[in-house]
Parts: C-alpha cells; structure tokens; sequence
C-alpha cells in the first residue's frame, strides 16, 4: 500500500465523521469520450472548503479570490485587513478530508 493510502486511512481512522472530498486534477480527464478515467492517490489532508459561485474554494486559498468570488470584488475592494479577516471566518466553511486524485 503506497503511503498516499496509509495517510487517507490514518485520516478516515482519527476523523470518522467528516466527509470525504475527492479533488481530481485537470489532466486526469484528457477529454469527454470515456465516462470513466484511470486517476492515482494523491496527497490527503484534513482542511475546510466552501462552494463558490466559481468553484470549490479551502481555506488557504487567496482571500481575494474566495471574497471575490463569494461576495463580489467591489465588496472586498472596500474591506480594510480586519473586515477581510472576519468576512473570511465568517464564511461557511466545512471541514473534511480532502485526498487528491492525480493523473
């Protein structure tokens, strides 16, 4: 068992209730002929996203890009550090564990 396997097991064993997040890279779908494409384990972590109007947003992603997104760029043009720092942990975020899938 490769060690990307070892983790998302240890992951699933110490936090049994959170969900679990597939998130497969762009070059595992080459195009739409097949229904179905060969991905590999990749890393797994434990970490919180949120769904934007954009895509699937975590946590230490840019905060003007998640605000952006979520809230509109003139909202967060206006916001001082402070705001941008509440309207972030404002945000409804959820945990999970998250294990990547690779080409």
């Amino acid at each position: 068992m490769n060690e990307n396997v070892k983790k998302l097991l240890e992951l699933i064993e110490e936090n049994p209730d959170l969900p679990i997040v597939p998130m497969v890279d762009g070059d595992v779908v080459v195009d739409d002929t097949f229904c179905n494409w060969l991905g590999h384990w990749g890393r797994a972590e434990v970490t919180e996203y949120l769904l934007g109007s954009e895509g699937v947003w975590f946590k230490d992603a840019d905060a003007e890009d998640v605000l952006s997104d979520v809230l509109g760029y003139e909202a967060w043009e206006a916001m001082t550090d402070e705001e941008e720092k509440a309207a972030l942990d404002s945000l409804d975020w959820i945990k999970c564990i998250v294990v990547y899938i690779t080409a």
